[in-house]
């Protein structure tokens, strides 16, 4: 549930601003001009969707997954772009630094532990985490 917080909580603000939403992806300078839009509104839905879908037990496996995914993608983006020497920041003004690192490596690590959990679940014929056996 705190992972889905997570991240409806940061899709909030991208979601009500999406044009100072794309402005910060467009700083990341990985994606072109011409798809930056678009990809900033799909990317914010996309986050509140996600979070909505971990927090009401609906397709946890699948969202966990997709979470981790982008999570990952996302640590590559900033990574590259701080190697870059870009000069960053999120949607709430602060300074997006290699410290920065360390707070999206803690998000990735409880994607990770709940993808494993979801998928842990999966092979022993359950439906996700607290929930009954899947009886076939």
């Amino acid at each position: 549930m705190g992972l889905g917080l997570v991240f409806i909580y940061a899709s909030v603000d991208k979601v009500v601003h999406p044009d100072q939403f794309a402005e910060i992806m467009q700083d990341y300078e990985i994606l072109p001009n011409a798809v930056v839009n678009l990809a900033s509104l799909w990317l914010a839905w996309l986050e509140a969707v996600l979070g909505v879908c971990l927090i009401a037990g609906v397709w946890v496996r699948a969202a966990a997954l997709m979470v981790t995914g982008l999570t990952v993608i996302f640590i590559g983006g900033l990574s590259t772009a701080l190697t870059r020497g870009v000069g960053l920041h999120c949607g709430w003004g602060a300074a997006r630094t290699w410290i920065s690192l360390w707070q999206e490596g803690l998000i990735l690590l409880a994607c990770v532990w709940l993808t494993v959990l979801t998928l842990n679940d999966a092979t022993r014929g359950t439906k996700g985490p607290g929930q009954r056996p899947v009886v076939m």
